[in-house]
């Protein structure tokens, strides 16, 4: 499973909100939610980033309360300059957190390269070798 696929998927989800094409069905069409929310959260990029479950700790709980609070309409979408901005933080939070997932990546692909690039020949009698960790 790759989660950086599933959070680029988030990403995605809401531009399409921000720019007027869809709505946020909340767990039913959150990309991380499908797979993690049955699981109580665990394992989801969300989760693990802000150390909290159920998007606690995002941007999705200021939209979720406004789009109740204020416009009480069963389709979550953009109805005015505060869900715009609601959602736009919401999806600057994903891409946070896509590029934060990304430069893991990459730590931990430079740190096994540097690992396996450390492994040194080590002489043990004249004419073998053998490997020294």
């Amino acid at each position: 499973m790759n989660k950086i696929k599933i959070m680029e998927s988030s990403v995605a989800k809401w531009n399409r909100i921000i720019e007027g094409k869809s709505s946020d069905g909340g767990v039913l069409d959150c990309p991380p939610c499908r797979i993690f929310y049955m699981l109580l959260c665990i394992g989801c990029p969300i989760a693990n980033y802000t150390g909290k479950k159920f998007c606690k700790g995002s941007p999705y709980i200021p939209w979720y309360w406004h789009q109740n609070n204020v416009h009480a309409k069963i389709r979550k979408k953009v109805y005015c300059p505060e869900c715009l901005r609601l959602a736009t933080d919401m999806r600057d939070f994903m891409i946070e957190i896509v590029e934060s997932m990304k430069e893991k990546e990459r730590e931990k692909a430079k740190s096994s390269r540097k690992n396996k690039s450390s492994v040194e020949e080590e002489p043990v009698e004249a004419g073998s070798t053998r490997k020294k960790n």
